[in-house]
Order: structure tokens, then C-alpha cells, then sequence
């Protein structure tokens, strides 16, 4: 699992959510039903300072972007691009299989294995 943010989506944050040093930004999934889980352009995110549940962190320029344990499995086994759409002015997630190439991404949708590496704490 890796997150990147980009500089521009840094800068989208900062400004609309007011962030400052030491804040932090949460990423989680969003399911349309129980069953339909889709790695799509548009996921959830919410102010979030508290690392306490964090399963991964990344911190750029002071600001820290986070993914919490409970929704590790969402973003399992991939790499996850948080980034601006310029045109529209809004952020988009873009998910790529880890170690492929960012350039020729696939369809990843969750029912291709993407939570098979967090099935253990399941049980």
C-alpha cells in the first residue's frame, strides 16, 4: 500500500480545508452497496488530526495524509495517487496495481484481490 499526494493536491487541501502544520487529512473508500466496492477517481476524505488508527502516514510539507487500519483493505496492494483536476477544481484518486507503471494503469476494483493482504486480521 502507498499514497502520494501530489504538490497541487497538497495545495488544494491547505487551502480548503485551512490546514496547518501537524493537521492531518484521512482517506477512506466509498461503496455505492455493500458488495460494490470500486477504485474510482472520486473516493472520501475528512479533516482528521488524530494518528492514533493510522495504518499508513504520509507527511508533506507538515501536513499529515493518512490512511486509518479499518480501511487498509480498500487500499491494499495498490498505489494510490491523491492529485488536483485542474479543469474541475477538485481532488481525484487514481489507483494503480503497486509496482505497475503509472503511465498504463488498469481497471482495479476491489474484488481483484486488492483486500486478500488484510483477510488474516478478518478472522
Amino acid at each position: 500500500m502507498q499514497l502520494i499526494i501530489t504538490a497541487a493536491a497538497d495545495q488544494w487541501f491547505r487551502r480548503h480545508l485551512n490546514l496547518q502544520a501537524g493537521a492531518g487529512v484521512r482517506f477512506f473508500g466509498k461503496t455505492t452497496q455493500p458488495h460494490h466496492v470500486r477504485h474510482s477517481s472520486h473516493q472520501g476524505f475528512a479533516r482528521e488530526d488524530d494518528l492514533t488508527n493510522s495504518a499508513l502516514t504520509v507527511e508533506k510539507n507538515g501536513v499529515n495524509y493518512h490512511i486509518n487500519f479499518t480501511d487498509g483493505w480498500f487500499f491494499s496492494g495498490l498505489t494510490t495517487t491523491v492529485d488536483l483536476d485542474q479543469a474541475a477544481q477538485e481532488i481525484v484518486f487514481h489507483f494503480h496495481y503497486e509496482g505497475q507503471d503509472s503511465a498504463s494503469p488498469q481497471d482495479v476494483d476491489a474484488i481483484t484481490g486488492a483486500s486478500s493482504k488484510f483477510e488474516d486480521y478478518w478472522e
